[in-house]
């Protein structure tokens, strides 16, 4: 009955030291490549991990006391900027202040892009009537249109990408804003010197204006969807109030959550947020955890309960003390646990990244042959493309501007994350907690998912429904010195089981039924051996006793003759039962009953639906675990199974091809947790089961399993479908814009519908329905 104390579990993010950096000046899948490199090569760095969609990077440093100004070093060597992140998750709120200004800024930058570009499309639309391109009021008109597009070059529409291209050049680190430069730069440059050589074609400067004023909408546009698809972050740390309650000798005293520590007893008023993680010490209320669990409907807490931070007080007044705080406590957890998931990377995305770190190169040997097959051979081109060829020079320039200025990798950059962040979020909201990105989609590939009994179909709360003295002779003669017996040795465990006979134990003795038996000394428990999963033996005042499952009882060769019927009539009825032997004489028998969980039968029926097999594989025996699966509706039962022969079951289902996800809560589910492609575990789960999984779902409810399943899978479909557009539209646009077929301006609009489509597409993911 107990699960060994083993630590079984998969190498996570953030076992060593873990260090938060916020990026400044990324623009495409080429920076997070560059930038990831430039960090690696840092000594004591053994891992990062950069998001384009969030602008951070997590790294993972060999040293816990690692100093970030190494880090900072490298990043702004290459031409970006960074600064540090507390690693407590407390940073959401200025991480939300610094989105809200980069959106400020995008806007301002929107608004003077438009406002100077309208008057020089106005100047171009009119300029046609004037007569010769190089009259005196034609070069006029051309001298304003150039001066309006200088002060926009200037402004902070265009200053920043030009910066950022500059930086790029010096730096030697090619991404989006040195396309967007050389664009705008050679279309301003070719109207310049079209105002002074007579016979040239003029450029006009509308194409810089209208270049500069697309991409300046598109990245206003593309930070407010950003900011949609991240609010899920914002939203659970809006939840933790600034200010808390403090219970003090003198009274209250109004405190910074942060200055709050284990032990302090917190006053929460009605409609006030929890801000610890705490057991109520008076006061009964109803507390609303729907932004934790997903669960909308309030529960009733009395004196001796658990609150979660971030829940809330809707009516009632409580006084709760600490337990957890900061970034140990449940809200804390789940903002670490999203900000983990969210810098992963899939293996999609890692194919996408190796491609975007060599794809600006290839892009500007494109854009230089553009303009080297124009100017050498314009009749040939000509031909394909239908245009005139009056100025090769000018068809040269708009071809490789075109070229420039349509390529997309920020497409490709935000394929992966983007959908990514939107779907920790939507599960994060819905009380299920991704550990990495990876794990993501994995989840949405699995075919076998297997479920253990106690605690996950049925509600871990087993009750002692009978107990039953066996050989009087063997010890114990009453059915109360039989529960002490056996309570003494199972206060050493964990499992729902032992839990549920140490509960009965103590209620008989505080209700007065035994008490000769609650006047005795507490037994000496010595020698004590685990059987993880299946039971305990112990030394209990000098006699050897074992309590644990009818099949560990026959492995000591415990004589079963006289119990055998109950225990056939047990295994009919669904109930478990516990032997008890001293000194290997079976002393007696206890059944437990453990019902299945209400949502247990639907979630079974929605896997089925969703073309996922259901198994059993549980350490229980054969007869309680097929009543359960029969009255969930899972056909194929594995009982009696040890920790060793779960973990062989789910490996064995891997070598068949399957795709296998495991949930378990206890200790002896570990080593299956760890091998499961995917391990789920519930938040009342233990230490090892929490750490070994990849999902962890708040509320416990077996239906969640389905719409985890459906989520991933509808985020992994989004990825896909991302991915494509992002290789098929530059496979696509970039031999059209090459052969002259999209005009410079028409081409910074499609580039910049290119990152929307993308963003807007993962958006997607924020609606749905949680059933198949």
């Amino acid at each position: 009955m107990s699960e060994g104390a083993t630590d079984v579990g998969k190498v996570r993010p953030g076992d060593a030291g873990q260090v938060r950096l916020r990026i400044e000046g990324m623009s495409c899948a080429g920076c997070v490549s560059r930038v990831e490199s430039a960090l690696r090569a840092v000594p004591g760095v053994t891992e990062a991990r950069v998001n384009l969609a969030t602008h951070t990077a997590t790294l993972e440093v060999s040293d816990v006391a690692f100093p970030p100004a190494a880090l900072l070093t490298a990043v702004r060597r290459i031409g970006y900027d960074a600064e540090p992140l507390r690693a407590d998750s407390t940073d959401a709120p200025a991480l939300s202040r610094n989105e809200a200004e980069v959106r400020r800024r995008h806007r301002q930058a929107m608004v003077q892009a438009i406002g100077l570009s309208l008057p020089i499309l106005a100047l171009d639309a009119t300029g046609h009537s004037l007569g010769s391109t190089h009259s005196g009021a034609h070069i006029w008109w051309r001298g304003l249109q150039a001066l309006l597009c200088a002060l926009l070059l200037g402004s902070s529409a265009g200053a920043p990408i030009l910066v950022g291209g500059l930086r790029a050049i010096v730096y030697r680190t090619p991404n989006m804003d040195l396309l967007v430069s050389l664009g705008v730069g050679a279309s301003f440059l070719a109207g310049v010197v079209s105002l002074f050589i007579p016979g040239l074609h003029a450029f006009h400067f509308h194409a810089a204006a209208m270049i500069l004023a697309l991409v300046s909408v598109g990245r206003y546009l593309e930070a407010r969807a950003r900011h949609e698809a991240s609010d899920a972050v914002g939203s659970l740390a809006r939840r933790m109030p600034r200010q808390a309650a403090r219970v003090t000798a003198s009274g209250l005293e109004q405190v910074p959550v942060e200055q709050l520590t284990v032990g302090d007893r917190v006053r929460i008023a009605p409609d006030g947020a929890v801000p610890v993680d705490g057991i109520i010490e008076s006061g009964e209320a109803a507390v609303d955890e729907s932004a934790i669990t997903g669960e909308s409907t309030p529960r009733r807490r009395a004196p001796g309960g658990a609150v979660r931070a971030g829940s809330w007080v809707r009516e009632g007044l409580l006084t709760v003390r600490a337990t957890q705080v900061g970034a140990e406590s449940t809200l804390g957890r789940i903002l670490r646990a999203m900000e983990d998931a969210q810098s992963g990377k899939t293996d999609m995305q890692r194919l996408a990244d190796r491609v975007a770190a060599v794809f600006v190169p290839v892009v500007l040997l494109l854009a230089l042959a553009a303009f080297s097959l124009w100017a050498a051979s314009p009749a040939w081109l000509a031909s394909v493309a239908r245009v005139s060829t009056a100025d090769r020079w000018a068809d040269a320039i708009r071809a490789a501007v075109a070229v420039l200025v349509i390529a997309c990798p920020c497409a490709m950059g935000l394929a992966t994350p983007m959908a990514v962040l939107v779907a920790t979020g939507r599960a994060a909201t819905r009380g299920m907690l991704v550990r990495d990105a990876a794990a993501l989609e994995r989840a949405g590939r699995v075919s076998v998912i297997g479920l253990d009994k106690t605690g996950t179909l049925t509600t871990g709360l087993p009750e002692v429904r009978e107990v039953v003295v066996m050989a009087r002779d063997a010890g114990p003669t009453t059915a109360d010195e039989l529960l002490r017996l056996a309570a003494a040795v199972e206060q050493h465990s964990q499992h729902p089981f032992a839990r549920a006979l140490v509960r009965r134990a103590a209620s008989t003795e505080r209700a007065g039924e035994a008490s000769a038996v609650g006047a005795l000394p507490p037994p000496q428990v010595e020698n004590l051996i685990s059987y993880p999963g299946r039971g305990l033996r112990a030394t209990v005042d000098g006699r050897d006793i074992l309590v644990g499952s009818v099949s560990l009882a026959r492995e000591h060769h415990v004589a079963l003759d006289a119990p055998q019927p109950d225990i056939e009539s047990a295994a009919q009825s669904g109930d478990s039962i516990v032997i008890v032997s001293a000194d290997g004489q079976c002393a007696g028998r206890l059944t437990l009953s453990d019902r299945p969980r209400a949502s247990a039968a639907r979630a079974v029926a929605d896997l089925l639906a969703l073309g996922v097999r259901p198994i059993m594989l549980t350490g229980d025996h054969a007869g309680a675990a097929r009543a359960v699966a029969e009255e969930v509706g899972i056909s194929e039962v594995h009982a009696e199974l040890m920790p060793e022969a779960k973990l062989e079951r789910v490996l064995r289902l891997q070598r068949a091809g399957e795709v296998v996800a495991f949930v378990g809560d206890g200790i002896n589910d570990g080593p299956a947790l760890a091998a499961a492609q995917v391990g789920i575990t519930f938040a009342t789960g233990t230490d090892v089961a929490i750490g070994a999984a990849d999902v962890t779902i708040l509320a416990d409810e077996p239906a969640r399993l389905p719409e985890m399943i459906l989520l991933a899978r509808r985020a992994r479909r989004i990825i896909k479908q991302n991915l494509f557009w992002a290789f098929a539209y530059n496979f696509a646009a970039l031999p059209l814009a090459a052969t002259g077929h999209v005009p410079p301006a028409v081409a910074a609009a499609t580039m910049m519908g290119s990152s929307l489509t993308v963003v807007l597409n993962s958006l997607r993911l924020k609606r749905g329905g949680s059933r198949p």
